[in-house]
């Protein structure tokens, strides 16, 4: 499975979450299984299939969101899970996030 990792993506106004969707749904290159809110970070974390272009994936929602600089788009190295909490590993850093 294939990651991205949206930050502030839950500040954003309802319109414009679901424009963002709206695109999405458009877009036949952006296969998505399954999405996770993290409401610690106001962050979505998108999975895709596995035959998804991830970068490709990636540059696309920057661009959807070039006008909103407070969202920042990151693809997701790896994803451990623990009992509670989820470890992802992007940019070289880690971040655990709650359940």
């Amino acid at each position: 499975m294939k990651f991205i990792y949206l930050k502030n993506y839950l500040d954003l106004p309802r319109e414009e979450k679901l424009n963002f969707f709206k695109f999405l749904g458009n877009d036949d290159n952006l296969n998505i299984l399954d999405q996770r809110v993290i409401f610690g970070e106001n962050a979505l974390l998108l999975d895709f299939k596995d035959e998804t272009n991830i970068e490709e994936a990636k540059k696309n929602i920057e661009h959807f969101f070039k006008k909103t600089p407070e969202i920042s788009v990151h693809v997701v190295d790896q994803i451990i899970e623990d009992k509670d909490s989820l470890i992802l590993e992007f940019n070289n850093k880690k971040l655990r996030v709650k359940h």
